[in-house]
């Protein structure tokens, strides 16, 4: 009996423990590392090369989609119903 009391007293001294204790302080370092850089560090230079990188060059060998594809017409989604349509088809 003295050890199933035992027991019970350190399982319950370690989930308060646990519950209790102080977060790290890699939780705020994590925070700190993955902070975005501030614009003031960011010199003319770097930002032209950001630029440069983001904005791709588009020509005539940008061949990703077909023309026929890309200017081919939307399928129709779902055909219009009107209200009376739908409520008859509701109460089927």
């Amino acid at each position: 009996m003295n050890k199933q009391l035992g027991m019970i007293a350190l399982m319950a001294a370690t989930i308060a423990l646990t519950a209790c204790a102080k977060k790290e302080s890699a939780d705020v370092n994590e925070r700190e590392a993955s902070a975005p850089v501030a614009e003031s560090t960011i010199t003319a230079e770097q930002q032209a090369a950001i630029d440069a990188i983001d904005e791709p060059i588009l020509d005539e060998n940008n061949t990703d989609v077909p023309a026929e594809v890309a200017n081919a017409p939307a399928d129709v989604a779902t055909p219009e119903t009107t209200d009376a349509e739908s409520s008859a088809a509701v109460s089927q």
